[in-house]
């Protein structure tokens, strides 16, 4: 593999960079309208990208200090659009692209219950066809930024007799829909809460709305998740962002804490695993050049990230001694400019890091994607898989065990 990025005298760069240059001032109205903003779609909306020149814009985002549209709107732009483009109506794209693309409007998911726990499918909102619109009842929680969002992209049980993975069926929701309350979960980061619970008391929703079949949510909602785990085969400390060892071994090394031969071994050893990452990722960035299908591999990916970045970010705030043990991000330094996000400091990424292992799958979801679907390992007993759902209670679990 040639691991060499196109480099500054490459024509497609050159036609990035002038663009840029020449639009200092660039809304997200016109660099959408450019095609940037998304250019790994078709036109009209994208440019219809390769990978590599989609890594030239990317790029160029950074070089002009602009903050990239995936990254401001992301759950619009890198997982939940793509849905609309692959299973919505034209109808659909005119009426929620522009404005998630834009940064306009932006979008949550609402997928995880209470009541679940790792297994989506037990999900038990469920939503009533009423005339024109579904009535929608429900609880739904780890919303991210679901607070600012004015659009929610959510998973419903539209067919309980149905198999668990059989009724269910996709929608967008209104998020400032009469019946939608929004509740924040704080947590142990001290920052500004990203997570929330989302309650759906008779939330009357526009059929108009739904996003393919009803009974297709299930195969809509795995696209998604796949495409937001490959995202995360990456060498940082929390859902593939932030520092990695590259920079914690340049902060052992400039504060001398490297000379402790424990912390080097160990410090070795997370190097080693996030280069191995990395190529992961540059893997998965061939295979997209080369136009080869994305697998499964970005199960194994985050299933590796995951528990990497929060061993990363332990010895980082364990090297720093006394002052690790309070909120003071400067002690271990990190490049002054950096494009890490929210994740721009060691303390918030310890902090917040156990959520790394749970969200978007567990590591256990995970390992048994893995076994199963990569490896080819016997499935795992599910009892309730083929019974109709309001069907299933601790009785015939018992039985069906």
């Amino acid at each position: 593999m040639d691991f060499n990025w196109p480099g500054a005298d490459d024509p497609r760069r050159v036609e990035v960079r002038s663009w840029f240059a020449s639009h200092p001032d660039a809304g997200y109205d016109e660099i959408a309208a450019q095609g940037y903003a998304v250019p790994n779609w078709p036109a009209p909306w994208g440019l219809g990208a390769d990978p590599e020149l989609q890594l030239i814009i990317d790029e160029e985002f950074e070089h002009a200090g602009i903050e990239h549209p995936h990254s401001k709107n992301g759950m619009a732009l890198n997982q939940l659009g793509q849905s609309l483009l692959t299973h919505g109506t034209e109808e659909q794209r005119q009426r929620f692209l522009p404005n998630a693309m834009n940064c306009e409007e932006f979008w949550c998911m609402l997928f995880s219950e209470p009541s679940g726990g790792s297994d989506l499918g037990a999900l038990r909102t469920a939503a009533r066809r009423d005339g024109d619109d579904y009535i929608i009842n429900g609880q739904k929680i780890w919303n991210s930024f679901a607070h600012k969002a004015k659009w929610g992209a959510t998973l419903v049980r539209t067919d309980p007799a149905a198999p668990k993975h059989k009724g269910l069926s996709f929608f967008l929701i209104d998020m400032h829909s009469p019946g939608v309350t929004v509740r924040p979960i704080v947590d142990m980061t001290g920052n500004a809460p990203e997570y929330n619970e989302v309650f759906l008391a008779d939330v009357r929703v526009p059929a108009a709305n739904r996003i393919g079949a009803e009974g297709d949510g299930w195969r809509i909602v795995l696209e998604q998740l796949q495409t937001e785990r490959a995202g995360m085969t990456m060498p940082g400390a929390v859902w593939g962002k932030g520092p990695s060892a590259r920079e914690l071994v340049d902060g052992l090394i400039e504060t001398g804490r490297i000379a402790d031969p424990l912390v080097r071994d160990e410090a070795a050893k997370l190097y080693i695993e996030g280069e191995l990452l990395r190529l992961l990722s540059y893997r998965g960035l061939s295979n997209r050049i080369n136009g080869r299908p994305a697998g499964l591999e970005g199960n194994a990916g985050k299933m590796i990230a995951s528990p990497h970045g929060q061993r990363l970010s332990e010895l980082a705030k364990r090297t720093q001694g006394v002052a690790g043990m309070v909120r003071n991000p400067d002690v271990l330094p990190l490049p002054e400019k950096s494009d890490y996000g929210i994740f721009d400091n060691w303390d918030y990424t310890y902090w917040f890091g156990p959520a790394a292992t749970l969200g978007v799958g567990t590591q256990e979801i995970l390992k048994n994607t893995v076994a199963e679907r990569v490896l080819g390992l016997p499935r795992d007993t599910d009892p309730t898989a083929r019974l109709p759902f309001n069907e299933i209670n601790r009785p015939q679990l018992k039985a069906a065990s």
